[in-house]
This record gives C-alpha cells, sequence and structure tokens, in this order.
C-alpha cells in the first residue's frame, strides 16, 4: 500500500521532469555559467583569465555601453506609452456595447500587426520611411532623414515598435475586461455614476493585475529589442551606436571574441531589468497580491 502511495505521489513529478531537465540544461546552467564567465577574459578558445569585476568597471567606463542603454530606454519609454494607451483605449471600445455584431472583424484586424514577421515588418517600414524614394517622403514632397538623422531615427523604431505592440497588448487587456461582470458596472450606473467614474473607480483598480503583466512583459521585451532596430536602421552592416540597442553591444563583444565582456554586459541587462520590475511591482501593488 506504501508503495502504490510513494508511486502515485511520484507521477506528477515525473510529466514535469522533462521540463525540469530542459530548464536545468538549456537555461539555468548557461545563465550560471554565463554569470562566471563574467569574471574571465576570454576569447573562446584557449584558457580563460582571471579579471574578477575588471569586465564590469570596463564597461560601466565605456561610453558606448551608455549610449546604447540610453538608446534601448528611450526605445522602451516612447514606445510604451502609446502602446499601452492606445491598446488599452481600442479594448475598451471593442468590449462595448457599441462595437455590437462588428466585435468579430475588428478583433483580428487589430491584432494583424503582431502576426506579421518582424523582419517582413521592419522592412516593409524600410520601404515607408526610406529618404529618397519612402513612401512618407514621396506623399509630401519631402526629404526628411527618417533613417539617416539619429533625431528622427530613433521615432521611427518607436513608430515601428508602438505599431506591433499595439494588437498584442489589446488582447491582454480584452482578456482582463472580460473578467470584469457587466453586473458591477451596470449596478455602478443605476447608482448614478457616469462612464467615466465607473472606468476610474472600478474597471482600472480591477484591472491592476492585467497592467502589471503587460507593464512587465512590455519592460522585459524593450530591453531585449534586437531586430526591428538592426533591421530598419542598418545602412551597409549595422546601425550606428548613437540609435543601437543594448543587445548589439553584447552581439559585438561576442564577435570580437570577448566573451567575458558580453557576459558581463548581459548580466549587466539582467540587473537593469529586474530593478525596472520591482520598481513597477512596488508602484502597482504587485508585491500586495
Amino acid at each position: 500500500m506504501n508503495r502504490y502511495k510513494l508511486k502515485k505521489s511520484a507521477v506528477p513529478y515525473l510529466f514535469l521532469l522533462p521540463f525540469m531537465v530542459i530548464y536545468l540544461l538549456f537555461f539555468l546552467w548557461p545563465a550560471l555559467y554565463s554569470l562566471g564567465l563574467s569574471f574571465f577574459k576570454y576569447s573562446g578558445y584557449g584558457a580563460a583569465k582571471w579579471v574578477g569585476l575588471q569586465n564590469y568597471k570596463n564597461l560601466f567606463n565605456y561610453d558606448t555601453m551608455w549610449k546604447c542603454l540610453g538608446n534601448t530606454v528611450f526605445y522602451f519609454i516612447f514606445s510604451f506609452i502609446p502602446t499601452m494607451a492606445f491598446s488599452f483605449l481600442l479594448a475598451l471600445a471593442v468590449k462595448s456595447k457599441f462595437v455590437g455584431r462588428m466585435r468579430s472583424v475588428y478583433k483580428p484586424l487589430i491584432f494583424l500587426p503582431q502576426i506579421c514577421a518582424v523582419v517582413a515588418s521592419s522592412l516593409c517600414f524600410k520601404i515607408i520611411f526610406g529618404e529618397r524614394v519612402g513612401v512618407i517622403n514621396q506623399i509630401l514632397g519631402k526629404t526628411i532623414p527618417f533613417l539617416t538623422d539619429p533625431a528622427w531615427m530613433r521615432w521611427t523604431v518607436v513608430t515601428l515598435l508602438s505599431w506591433r505592440g499595439i494588437g498584442w497588448y489589446f488582447i491582454i487587456y480584452l482578456s482582463g475586461l472580460t473578467t470584469i461582470g457587466e453586473d458591477i458596472t451596470e449596478a455602478a450606473s443605476i447608482d448614478g455614476a457616469s462612464g467615466l467614474q465607473n472606468l476610474w473607480h472600478i474597471i482600472l483598480p480591477m484591472m491592476k493585475p492585467t497592467f502589471m503583466v503587460a507593464f512587465i512583459t512590455n519592460a522585459i521585451g524593450s530591453f531585449k529589442i534586437y531586430t526591428e532596430p538592426n533591421l530598419l536602421l542598418a545602412q551597409n552592416y549595422d546601425p550606428s551606436m548613437k540609435v543601437a540597442p543594448y543587445i548589439n553591444l553584447i552581439i559585438n563583444s561576442m564577435s570580437g571574441g570577448q566573451f567575458g565582456m558580453a557576459a558581463a554586459a548581459g548580466w549587466i541587462l539582467v540587473a537593469v531589468i529586474l530593478v525596472l520590475t520591482l520598481i513597477q511591482l512596488k508602484v502597482l501593488g504587485g508585491d500586495e497580491e
């Protein structure tokens, strides 16, 4: 009887075993290895040389690191605001009674940019924002340096990120809104609450867990951005470091045979994302949930 109970209790762990093995081999072990590697000077072959915190010191004294980190923060902040705002407003509009039967049409249309491949979207935006033969410049009859002037290049990336992200977070917010029963808002309306009061006092507080998931997901994804700016802004090989994202620093370090430096840069990014996540949890009250 005891043996039967032991076998029965072991069944869930057997189902979890494949995931645990994959997690240990392809995530936890590489993460710990890269953490250890960040304290060494290693070119990819031969013996690794212990340098302690020197890789981190070099990075903090490296102007390019701060430029790339600043570019990534810029992409995050200025794509975060329109993406979160428009996706939530669209979710509210689609959830409202005024949409009616057209709801099934609007949902796929709004989500459509997310279905498009990142590479295809970036190349399409490169055609739209091209300097000489770009669609916008042809329509306006001007030559706006969307893809050559750093001041314009950043905003072009932000436009692409916002356009792609709205559909994804629209679905997340729409899912959150469906958990709010209509009887609650209807009862508030009967008691004399206006639409704005319903939104401010009922919908927004009840959407707090959904906001937390959306904000944290957006922050993590934005700080790991790589494909969009590199495809959209690259002229010959890589975009200028004036507009390059932080991941470019890691890739270039690896390409240059500085694996210890690349590992250190990666863990600095982990620390930045962790701090930002903790701030968001504190602001949204996630630590109390």
